[in-house]
């Protein structure tokens, strides 16, 4: 899958590959840095993230009963067994989500420049999205992290229909957003 970024008007894209196999969803996304992450099979939640900025490694995550984080020279233990998604994992992981009409759901979201927080996850509603990939009838999730110093929300748009792609995103500020722009489904070979 390949999405154009656009980060306070600065405009990039990122590819993103993903393959299934007996470790979990292993995926790795590039742009002018490189992430790769492993996500439980079941649940999607983040196993392992390790990102990659000019050649320096600024984030790696590991669970094995808890979370272990190395952020930017900092370590830092969770002790939780809980399901967490980080927020690097977030476009990937929340198709993994049962969408409905009215539905609620709070989850473990890691932010590495905070801490674990609980996040609200809301459908608002669906939209039909049109991008330069086709058109997607897709539900509006709406992503509220529960920090008592922070009021921001985030707009996920999902595919309604499996594969559950994740088309577009967007902050409540309009500055930030993120457009499928073009894909590929390559088949396993089993299939």
């Amino acid at each position: 899958m390949v999405y154009e970024t656009n980060d306070g008007e600065k405009i990039g894209s990122i590819q993103v590959v993903s393959e299934l196999d007996s470790s979990g969803y292993n995926i790795v996304y590039t742009s002018d840095r490189i992430i790769e992450i492993r996500l439980d099979a079941n649940d999607l939640s983040t196993l392992y993230a390790k990102k990659v900025v000019n050649d320096r490694t600024e984030l790696v995550i590991t669970k094995d009963r808890g979370l272990d984080v190395f952020f930017k020279g900092r370590r830092l233990r969770y002790d939780d067994d809980r399901p967490v998604y980080d927020r690097h994992t977030l476009d990937f992981a929340l198709r993994g989500f049962d969408y409905e009409p009215g539905f609620h759901t709070r989850f473990r979201l890691h932010i590495p420049e905070f801490m674990i927080v609980n996040a609200d996850l809301d459908v608002e509603g669906d939209s039909v999205v049109e991008t330069a990939a086709g058109i997607f009838k897709c539900w509006i999730v709406k992503m509220k992290p529960r920090i008592f110093f922070l009021n921001r929300k985030f707009y996920f748009f999902i595919e309604q229909e499996y594969p559950y792609r994740f088309v577009k995103y967007a902050d409540a500020s309009g500055k930030n957003s993120i457009v499928l722009k073009e894909y590929e489904i390559t088949p396993s070979p089993n299939d």
